[in-house]
């Protein structure tokens, strides 16, 4: 046999056994009277003592995840909606813009519209509730209401609402007044009229 063959052999099957000698437990070298050498894991003498073996090299690598077909994966999926905090996010600068804090309307027929918006578009599956006088009323989502109210003060605010009904913003409180011109209070005519 050829000298190269055996020590490939003899390398091949020291690695193999010292493989499963790490999983199963030791591992002794036992050399012949013709000096041939063999490893096992059985012990071949009483007196026999285990080798002691370097530690195996172990060199971990990161797995790359699977690539995505995201046209694939963007077609069976459906976009999931957004939670309260990101609508929060995406809606802070939610607020009433009429009418104005302690603003006053004279002779209006007792009418007020009250509007709202936010600098992004509220989506129609969003909705708002707006408080009048501590009452609350559905409202469209996006732009405004025209109230009937007696005279006197009043108090408005809205909460914007997800499309599971969950509260996402609510405006601060506006006070307004309500009144109507009368004989003894006349309504002020604006300056630099003409006669």
């Amino acid at each position: 046999m050829n000298k190269g063959i055996f020590s490939t052999l003899i390398t091949l099957m020291f690695f193999l056994l010292t493989m499963s000698a790490y999983a199963e437990g030791e591992i002794y070298k036992v050399v012949d009277k013709d000096g041939n050498v063999t490893f096992t894991d059985q012990r071949p003498a009483a007196n026999a003592q285990p080798m002691d073996l370097p530690p195996l090299s172990v060199i971990e690598t990161d797995t790359p995840a699977p690539a995505v077909d995201t046209d694939s994966a963007a077609g069976s999926e459906e976009p999931q909606p957004l939670t309260p905090r990101e609508l929060r996010r995406q809606f802070r600068d939610f607020r009433i813009t009429r009418p104005l804090q302690e603003e006053t309307f004279w002779g209006t027929e007792n009418s007020v519209v009250v509007t709202w918006e936010s600098s992004q578009p509220i989506p129609p599956e969003m909705r708002v509730l707006l408080y009048v006088d501590g009452k609350s009323q559905a409202a469209p989502a996006a732009g405004g209401v025209s109230l009937t109210l007696d005279r006197g003060e009043h108090q408005v605010y809205a909460e914007l609402r997800d499309e599971r009904n969950r509260r996402v913003l609510t405006t601060p409180t506006i006070t307004f007044f309500i009144k109507q011109a009368s004989v003894s209070r006349p309504v002020a005519s604006p300056r630099g009229g003409g006669p």
